[in-house]
């Protein structure tokens, strides 16, 4: 699904280069669990940026479904991304005066799609996460967990190719930082491939993968044995 080579990016400030990323190299398959780990400063969030069609490369190459990224113009990338890409944050983003289900149909308003046609699947995209129950509720009505579990229903409404999660725990108590890995591995049981952002080695550990990043560049990338939640436990 994804193909990067020789992957750089540097930022100039007058006769200042900063090297972010230097000649970073891999490839994701479709219906992996990839964790990119990494301390502040070590270009993880850059890479996700990246990755995420959010932002370009200085050199290399990044293919996405064997589009070559580089190439496309700003529009091009933005309507790409609608369709191919859902982003999870830390910090949520949800609109403060919308309601969870309509914050939830967001990423479908230029889809096209008859309005009886997004309601039904942003109704799934909320069954499928528990919060079948909170429609009419505002995100300052809701717990930090559940906030989370809204911006999840809105990454995965529109079916994408890839879900980005960013420090989804951040900011979150433990246990519903656990019940945010429980969906997101529960979500790639069901075939999404999902690349997780974390400086955390407790959320790591969900992944099936492991790519740690310094100064820059991969020091090291395992498949590693994931940690598993019981059976059916989602949510319960």
């Amino acid at each position: 699904m994804i193909e990067i080579k020789n992957l750089t990016k540097e930022y100039r400030h007058g006769s200042l280069l900063t090297k972010v990323l230097t000649g970073v190299s891999f490839n994701i398959k479709e219906g992996e669990f990839v964790a990119i780990m990494g301390a502040s400063g070590s270009g993880k969030s850059t890479l996700m940026h990246i990755m995420g069609l959010l932002d370009k490369p200085s050199s290399g190459i990044y293919k996405f479904r064997e589009k070559n990224i580089i190439d496309m113009s700003d529009d091009e990338l933005a309507r790409f991304r609608n369709k191919q890409v859902g982003f999870i944050f830390q910090s949520f983003n949800l609109l403060a005066r919308t309601n969870v289900l309509e914050n939830v149909k967001l990423p479908l308003v230029y889809s096209g799609f008859p309005d009886k046609k997004e309601e039904e699947m942003a109704l799934k995209a909320l069954n499928s996460v528990g919060l079948s129950e909170r429609l009419e509720h505002f995100p300052n009505q809701l717990s930090g967990g559940e906030q989370q579990r809204t911006a999840i229903a809105r990454a995965i409404v529109n079916h994408p190719s890839v879900l980005f999660a960013d420090e989804p725990t951040g900011n979150l108590d433990s246990k519903s930082g656990q019940q945010i890995m429980e969906i997101l591995q529960k979500l790639n049981n069901q075939g999404h491939t999902v690349i997780l952002v974390t400086h955390e080695k407790y959320t790591s550990e969900m992944a099936k993968r492991v790519i740690q990043l310094k100064d820059g560049k991969i020091i090291s990338d395992e498949l590693v044995a994931c940690r598993k939640f019981a059976k059916d436990g989602l949510l319960k």
